[in-house]
């Protein structure tokens, strides 16, 4: 992977995390989402299903319904960058949140099973 070093870890959560930049400048900035599932393995199988399918919402509006890293990768292992280039901050604050959807899984959400992972985000001016 281009940047291995950014996908040799992630935080993950069961169901939510959140990430708030504070004293930010109020203007545009383009943040970028790096993920890769380095958790899961690319086996089909019923104990897999739905436990990386998460939202994202920043500044509040949703950027990424049902986001699943591995189909959007092809494959574990595998990097992917989601860009969002016109990010408005107001009031000196960045907020990006994650929530897992559950798709797929009829399991209560268990630590280090389900939910979103990130592994890096970047915030440009």
């Amino acid at each position: 992977m281009e940047d291995s070093v950014l996908y040799t870890n992630a935080r993950a959560s069961p169901n939510s995390l959140t990430y708030i930049a504070y004293c930010l400048l109020n203007g545009s900035y383009t943040v970028k989402l790096h993920f890769a599932e380095i958790i899961f393995t690319n086996e089909k199988n019923y104990t897999s299903l739905g436990r990386r399918v998460f939202d994202v919402y920043i500044q509040g509006n949703l950027v990424l319904k049902d986001f699943n890293i591995m189909d959007e990768a092809g494959g574990a292992g595998k990097a992917v960058i989601k860009e969002f280039p016109t990010v408005n901050v107001t009031t000196d604050t960045l907020e990006i949140r994650f929530y897992w959807a559950g798709k797929g899984t009829q399991r209560i959400p268990s630590a280090g099973n389900y939910g979103p992972l990130v592994s890096a985000i970047s915030v440009e001016a």
